[in-house]
């Protein structure tokens, strides 16, 4: 949307229709006698309402009637011509008229982007309230999440992402919440607060699996709704993890000099909200290892196609998402790494993405060899006369 960062410059909002004026001037002076350009000069004003304010847009018009009637004069220098002629005046009338239309135009555009960047604020608040980033190191992890809206304008949408430590180890949650719009936000939020609060209650991940679809239940107001949820645990220190899928994509693993990330062998289970309906889901043991990167995913990322030529529809290829993550995320920063995945899901579909879509990577943090500072005696010395008796 637009913002004050986003509009042109200055000099581009200022110069821009400058120059289409002295261009129109240069190419009625240099033509053969017979045409005339002055009544171009009307896209001048139009152009300055496109790219600036009103006050430059007044401008603009100013310039053009100054332009249209200079023309005039000049012409009476070189042929017979009248420049206070009726058709003259006309031309003049016409461009001023249009002026009036252009800086009313810019100013109504000037408050929808007022309104719009209001909006925007008010969205990225929300966003923080909901889906609040998970910190870059948590419970000896490194971490990072991404979110992109498919709808255009917005900031939030229906996936949701949260980590959180707990005593069992961390624990993560990503999801999509069956619907869009507000609705589909709201149920967003209940469960996130849910995660955060039953996480640290001691039940295991099946249990909380299943708090989670109560909360899903309560919130949906009698209305058949889901929301499909990958739960993961992973023990920092000893790269323990467990994972399950709620009528989610599983889970991928993916380690340096992967071609393709590797999906976990989750058996899903019903979603959340449905889990009544069938047994709960299974529970996958594992274990993540030192160079191995932990990335959950939403439809989104799956669901991206490329349109077929000439067509909006997104009914050509899927994109291959394991290639895609394996080779950003393979080596190198996570954060960075999630950008990249973003960026080739969206140049795969055109910028058309369809769904929502959440990543969320995590990988055991690497120990931090602890520097001596000059003049400190060794570690080992250290612990040695630690706590002995001084003779």
């Amino acid at each position: 949307m637009p913002s004050p960062a986003a509009r042109p410059l200055r000099a581009v909002r200022w110069g821009a229709p400058a120059l289409l004026g002295l261009g129109i001037v240069g190419l009625d002076w240099y033509q053969r006698e017979g045409l005339q350009y002055p009544g171009t000069l009307v896209a001048v004003p139009l152009l300055a309402a496109a790219l600036g304010g009103p006050l430059g847009t007044a401008a603009a018009g100013a310039l053009a009637v100054l332009l249209s009637y200079g023309l005039g004069v000049a012409e009476a220098t070189r042929v017979e011509y009248d420049p206070n002629s009726d058709t003259a005046v006309t031309r003049l009338l016409i461009i001023a008229v249009l002026t009036v239309i252009a800086v009313l135009a810019s100013r109504h555009r000037r408050r929808r982007e007022r309104s719009a960047a209001q909006v925007a604020t008010v969205a990225d608040a929300a966003q923080l309230a909901i889906l609040e980033p998970p910190p870059r190191r948590i419970g000896g992890l490194r971490c990072a999440s991404t979110y992109r809206s498919a709808t255009q304008l917005a900031r939030i949408g229906g996936d949701l992402v949260a980590v959180v430590e707990t005593p069992q180890g961390v624990r993560a949650l990503v999801g999509d919440v069956q619907g869009k719009g507000l609705e589909a936000v709201r149920l967003a939020g209940y469960v996130l607060g849910s995660f955060r609060e039953r996480a640290h209650d001691g039940m295991s991940l099946g249990e909380l699996a299943t708090a989670l679809d109560t909360t899903v239940r309560r919130a949906s107001l009698g209305q058949d709704v889901f929301v499909t949820a990958a739960l993961v645990q992973v023990d920092g220190a000893t790269g323990d993890l467990q994972a399950l899928s709620c009528g989610h994509p599983a889970p991928y693993l993916v380690a340096p000099g992967d071609s393709r990330a590797r999906e976990l062998p989750v058996v899903p289970g019903p979603p959340l909200g449905l889990l009544e309906l069938a047994d709960p889901p299974d529970v996958l043991h594992g274990q993540l290892a030192e160079d191995e990167r932990l990335v959950l995913v939403t439809d989104g990322l799956l669901e991206a196609r490329r349109p077929k030529l000439l067509s909006r529809e997104a009914s050509g290829p899927f994109l291959d998402a394991p290639a895609l993550l394996a080779e950003q995320l393979a080596t190198g920063s996570l954060s960075l790494g999630l950008d990249g995945v973003v960026r080739g899901a969206s140049r795969w579909s055109r910028g058309r993405l369809r769904d929502d879509l959440a990543l969320l990577a995590l990988a055991r943090a690497a120990a931090v060899p602890r520097v001596p500072q000059p003049g400190a005696p060794p570690p080992s010395s250290s612990s040695s006369k630690e706590g002995s008796p001084s003779r």
